[in-house]
This record gives C-alpha cells, structure tokens and sequence, in this order.
C-alpha cells in the first residue's frame, strides 16, 4: 500500500508494466524456450522456437539498452542481468533462430546447450508472471544508479543503495517534491558500493557539474553516459550477473537466501565475453 504523497511506482519511467498481451506472448516464448532445454530440439517444433527465440532476443537487448519505459521491470522479472550478459544472451538467441530458421539440428542443438544458464532466468520469469500466486522478482541489492526528471532536464543525478532501486527513486521524490517524478537512466547491481560510485562518478567525469550532479544535451547523450558506467564498472569486475531466481532444477547450488559472498561468487555461465566498451 503507498504512503501518503507517495508516486506509484509503475508510473515511473523504467518500471511501466507492459500489457497483457506482450506478457503473454513473452511468456509463451519462454515456455517454448524452455521445452527445448528440457526435451531437446524438436524439427517439428523449429518454427515456434524461432519466433520464441526472436521474441526474447529483442527482449534481452532491450533490458541491455536500458532505454524502454518497462526495461527495469522486465529486467528484474529476468533477474537483472548485466548489460553485457543481456546482450550476449540476445546474440545467442539471434543464432538460434537463424539456425531454426535453417532447420539445423545438430546447431540448434549445441547452441541450446551452449545457454542452459538462461533455463534459470526463463523459469524465474515463468514464476515471476504466472497468473496465480506469482513470485515476487527480488530487488534488494547494492546498486548504483543514475536518475533524471523532467523539471532539471539536462541534469542526471548518480546514486547508491544497498535496498532496492524504487526506494532510492521515491526519497528523492520526497526530498524534491517540486521536481516531480523521477525516470530511472540506468541500474548496475554491484559487490561493493562505494567501488561502484567511484568507477561510476570516473566514468561520468567528463559531464561534471557537482557531486553527484552530471550534465547530457539529449537521451542520445544520456545513453552513451549509461554505457560508459556499464563499461567501467565490468571492467573492474564490479558487475554481479547471478540470477537472483533460485532453481531447483538448473541452478548448480542451494541458494536458500538468493545471494552469495561476492567472494565466492562464481563467474556467470552467459558472461564468457569481458567487455569494456559497448557496440552502438
């Protein structure tokens, strides 16, 4: 239930609830998706998977792209993950269905077994939408962010919470009423905070104003300033790309509280590729 003077979190840019109808399209993908990790490739089934496997890549890279009015929701409901193992799971899929399209099985099968670490994001998702008791996507985490309003236009503002991200956004709204509401540029998940702002506030040293403060012309510049955090903060091995979806059948661990010492944490299956810079 929302406090007094607090903004729905939905109305906010970054975490607009797609209709139905996509959902489900989506969601009929991934169960697609995932019947092909679960029973193997199946020739007469290739040109649903190829349309399953469109669908999500265009998915994977949106979440990458951190642009859409939805991409932080549907992100969660994927787990967050990294913008580069979003982009690398949106190529993948790319592949797949270039090789459905094909009707190749031997590729159609190496390739789905070359991403079954997607099998836990799909099956999160799965569990995230379903229509009865859906679960809820876990949003808790160190994050570094960057936010904008429209009445300082030009004016983007980075931050950082060991919480969740809507949390972050709605004190500032309760700092600055008078700015309305406030549109979330970019998320990172990250294992150490104060690392992460640096990197971060490194990144952006170019667009300066005050602490805290970074100046953009256009949405054009305000992407490139998202991507050359990205960049930065993956790097300098920053980036946490586990699912946060625990799945008992293709998860390797027991994760009973979803989260593992940034110690021990294991590098993600999707992320084979390190990049520091960022394709346009």
């Amino acid at each position: 239930m929302k406090g007094v003077g607090q903004r729905d979190v939905s109305e906010r840019h970054g975490f607009i609830r797609p209709n139905v109808d996509v959902t489900t399209l989506r969601r009929e993908a991934a169960r697609e998706l995932m019947r092909a990790f679960e029973d193997g490739p199946n020739l007469e089934r290739f040109a649903r998977l190829r349309q399953a496997a469109a669908l999500l890549s265009d998915m994977f890279f949106m979440i990458r792209e951190q642009k859409r009015a939805e991409w932080f929701l549907t992100s969660g409901l994927m787990s967050h993950p990294t913008p580069p193992i979003a982009r690398n799971l949106g190529k993948r899929l790319q592949h797949l269905a270039l090789s459905c399209e094909r009707r190749d099985v031997a590729l159609v099968s190496e390739q789905l077994q070359s991403m079954k670490a997607a099998a836990i994001r799909l099956e999160g998702f799965l569990a995230c939408t379903r229509a009865v008791d859906p679960v809820e996507a876990i949003e808790e985490a160190r994050w570094i962010y960057l936010v904008r309003n429209r009445a300082e236009f030009g004016v983007a503002n980075l931050g950082e919470i060991h919480g969740r991200v809507q949390d972050a956004l709605q004190e500032l709204e309760d700092l600055n009423p008078h700015f309305g509401s406030y549109s979330l540029a970019g998320a990172w998940r990250v294992h150490d905070l104060r690392a992460g702002y640096a990197i971060a506030a490194m990144a952006l040293q170019p667009s300066f104003i005050q602490t805290d403060f970074y100046d953009f012309r256009d949405f054009e510049t305000l992407a490139s300033m998202g991507k050359s955090v990205s960049a930065a903060l993956q790097e300098y091995r920053l980036l946490i790309g586990m699912p946060t979806y625990f799945s008992s059948s293709w998860s390797r661990a027991p994760r009973p509280d979803h989260t593992l010492a940034p110690a021990t944490q294991p590098v993600d299956d999707e992320e084979d590729v390190v990049e520091t810079t960022f394709a346009p």
